[in-house]
């Protein structure tokens, strides 16, 4: 591959982007994911949880967490196995 005359070669550059492929649209969705949560959250507590009694309005929220959070472990194990076993 030519890089030009004006650009050194890094062989570290190479490693780090393979080592972070993918990163980016996991740290979208850790930002957008959480969002959406909290935003469909106040949306119920306003709107929807009327016919709910206290309870079981804290019960869809505990178990909507773990729904995020289950989505969330799931995007970032994948690039944390790939850390784990070593750059590829």
């Amino acid at each position: 591959m030519d890089r030009g005359e004006w650009e050194p070669e890094f062989p570290w550059k190479e490693t780090m982007r393979s080592a972070t492929a993918g990163a980016r649209w996991r740290l979208y969705a850790s930002i957008v994911i959480p969002t959406t949560w909290a935003v469909l959250l106040l949306l119920y507590a306003g709107f929807w949880s009327t016919g709910f009694t206290l309870f079981q309005s804290i019960v869809i929220f505990f178990a909507s967490l773990i729904a995020v959070i289950a989505i969330l472990a799931l995007l970032w194990v994948s690039i944390g196995l790939r850390f784990a076993r070593g750059l590829p």
